[in-house]
């Protein structure tokens, strides 16, 4: 699972440091608001379009094979977006990176059911934070270490140094292979409460009632997630607030994605209970962004917002990674896996567009950043729904 974290920390460096460029990008290409929240709302739109045959091919073909080929299309689509000549370049090569994405991403819950079956929490935590690490210091560096002000087209580096480092992370994967199997897929001690009468052959995600509640949680964090993450220091700005003041608020909402989106899905585990950490997470969401909403930068409780507000983003992000393993039947992790991340990124995409476009229209944010707390209570009814964890039984280990 070690290299599965490294992976994780690839496939956000170059998604979230998108983030600190927009204005840059802006500016650079003489584009207007909604047309930069294309390169933000493209990436989750097309990682939930390719979740799909990403999930099928990982129950098919197996997870390596899988992550090997997502991450070769990360690092064509990531790296040469640095060299893109124009907008619609762009955006092509966006589009590419976004369905690499979508490739690894469901292999990694199937990974994870094979290797660590009765710890599915613990691994789930590994690679969400992988995802943390790689979020973090793509928001917190690229716009300090590469943004010197002095070209109109300094977001061309950062871009390329996060493809390059995509590139070795693929380059030290492929070596790793050779070092590691995968056990057989565990047989799951079915739960009655989300046990289907349908026979394993014939079941599909998208027919079951638990992995579409799973999905719509999922998706409902991912829709303010990026919302938050493509705008929130356009807001900040908005509202008065100088660069330093928008960088340390930035940090704070980033810095306490960690401790729930790690810890709240190996907490799940130990507690037997998924319904109770991502009811926590959802409670905390609203509570959070609905202080956004109404008084975004009144202190002291401007300090307060952010950290509410990533914590129970990213609890409700881990509990959405972790349970598509509780809710599939055996053999179908990926493609479960891969219908959650499919829909909980497409909507997820829609939400910079959304907030753009109320901007372009409104002259401002505080629509979008209004609406945010109703999507919290929709979370919130959905986690009484969320699926119990299965026990599982393991198998021996085999070559494959």
């Amino acid at each position: 699972m070690a290299m599965v974290y490294f992976v994780a920390v690839s496939l956000r460096t170059g998604l979230i440091g998108v983030g600190p460029l927009l204005p840059d990008i802006t500016d650079d290409l003489s584009l207007s608001n909604t047309n930069a929240s294309l390169l933000v709302a493209l990436p989750p739109i097309l990682m939930g379009i390719f979740a799909v045959p990403g999930g099928r091919l990982a129950d098919m073909r197996g997870a390596r094979l899988t992550i090997t080929l997502g991450m070769i299309v990360v690092v064509l689509g990531g790296g040469l977006r640095a060299v893109a000549p124009g907008f619609l370049v762009l955006v092509l090569l966006t589009i590419l990176f976004g369905a690499g994405i979508g490739i690894c991403q469901p292999a990694m819950p199937r990974l994870g059911r094979n290797l660590m079956p009765t710890r599915m929490g613990i691994a789930t935590g590994i690679f969400a934070a992988g995802f943390f690490t790689g979020a973090v210091v793509a928001a917190s560096v690229t716009g300090p270490l590469f943004l010197s002000g002095d070209r109109v087209d300094d977001w061309r580096l950062p871009l390329g140094f996060w493809g390059a480092l995509s590139a070795l992370t693929l380059a030290a994967w492929l070596i790793s292979l050779r070092f590691w199997s995968v056990p057989a897929s565990p047989t799951v001690v079915r739960n009655t409460e989300t046990s289907s009468t349908q026979p394993a052959g014939s079941w599909s995600p998208w027919r079951d009632r638990p992995t579409w509640i799973v999905a719509a949680i999922f998706g409902a964090q991912g829709l303010a997630y990026y919302i938050l993450v493509a705008w929130l220091p356009s807001i900040y700005e908005e509202h008065g607030l100088n660069d330093n003041q928008i960088a340390i608020l930035l940090a704070i909402f980033n810095m306490a994605t960690f401790p729930a989106m790690v810890g709240l899905p190996i907490l799940s585990d130990r507690i037997k209970s998924r319904r109770i950490p991502t009811l926590a997470a959802s409670i905390i969401f609203l509570i959070a962004t609905t202080g956004l909403a109404l008084n975004p930068t009144g202190s002291p409780m401007q300090w307060i917002w952010p950290i509410g507000a990533g914590f129970g983003l990213a609890g409700l992000f881990g509990m959405g990674l972790l349970m598509p393993a509780d809710t599939a039947k055996e053999g179908k992790t990926g493609q479960t896996a891969g219908m959650v991340l499919a829909i909980g990124y497409v909507a997820s995409g829609i939400g910079p567009v959304i907030a753009g476009a109320i901007e372009d229209l409104t002259g401002s944010f505080d629509l979008a950043l209004q609406l945010i707390p109703f999507v919290a209570v929709v979370t919130i009814l959905l986690a009484f729904r969320a699926p119990p964890p299965r026990t599982v039984a393991p198998r021996h280990i085999s070559s494959s």
